[in-house]
């Protein structure tokens, strides 16, 4: 996540068209949309094999969005099921009203800054573990339990110990996220092409059980996890995917800011103590 953040902030250092406060023409800054949309796929390959000692793969013109991001991780592009299920992840992942990233970059937006500042700002706050890495948080989740047949005990102690699980409820879906059932497909889907059914097994008896107990359903996080895992992906990998698919929610909701823009200023209730008079200095001790 630092990588794409400042690489996408060096992207905007690089386009000097862009320094320009205020001055937002959208037909240039959907033009900056689409590079980064391009580029961020790029960069997360590039890092993820300099991190392995490995050097980096370019794209290539005849594959997919989808599949030239297996083919520059890994050097090939698996089975028409994974590129499917990776690319409906990338769907569902796009867009998804005002969560805290998007949110932060309409307000960075809303100041008239440049583009590419909205977009490290929102990098910046989908890399809390409580929005972007929870995906994450998941499958470490799932890897601690380690075993399906201990899947039931492990939520019945976190619910007991009021443990926060991770992958479950939602600020706004409080009967369910309607991405998951289309995540949860492509999941299954996948666990019989790689002959996995380890981490599905378990994520059926956590979700039945939190949801007998608690009536808490799982959010797009918690399909989505194990589905990454299967593909191959390491954990830290998650966050990063999210980006490559909110970058095109994050742009259209600045652009949509600026067309009719108003800088975003909430007010905030001071609970403190109450006003307090001044002691001239002649009469303190």
């Amino acid at each position: 996540m630092d990588t794409i953040r400042t690489s996408v902030s060096s992207l905007g250092m690089e386009d000097l068209g862009s320094n320009d406060p205020g001055n937002h023409v959208e037909a240039e800054d959907r033009k900056r949309a689409m590079m980064m949309f391009a580029k961020i796929p790029t960069m997360i390959a590039a890092d993820y094999r300099c991190r392995k000692g490995k050097e980096p793969i370019p794209p290539k013109k005849d594959l997919t969005f989808a599949q030239n991001f297996f083919h520059m991780c890994f050097g090939e592009v698996p089975q028409p099921e994974v590129v499917k299920a990776f690319d409906a992840s990338l769907t569902l992942y796009a867009e998804h009203g005002f969560n805290a990233s998007t949110f932060t970059s309409r307000v960075v937006a809303s100041s008239l800054s440049d583009i590419y500042s909205t977009v490290v700002a929102g990098i910046g706050s989908l890399k809390g573990p409580l929005h972007g890495g929870a995906n994450e948080a998941v499958m470490h989740m799932m890897i601690e339990i380690g075993d399906p047949a201990k899947a039931r005990d492990w939520m019945i102690t976190a619910l007991k110990e009021k443990r926060k699980v991770m992958g479950f409820g939602h600020r706004v879906y409080k009967n369910g996220d309607s991405r998951v059932p289309t995540m949860k497909k492509y999941g299954l889907k996948l666990a019989a092409v790689k002959g996995d059914q380890k981490w599905f097994q378990m994520y059926e008896i956590l979700e039945k059980l939190m949801v007998e107990e608690k009536k808490i359903y799982p959010n797009l996080d918690f399909p989505a996890g194990p589905a990454y895992y299967l593909m191959g992906f390491d954990i830290d990998m998650f966050t990063p995917i999210f980006v490559m698919a909110r970058i095109t929610g994050w742009t259209a909701h600045v652009i949509e800011q600026l067309k009719d823009n108003r800088i975003i200023r909430p007010l905030s209730q001071y609970l403190g103590p109450p006003e307090r008079k001044v002691v001239p200095l002649a009469q303190r001790s």
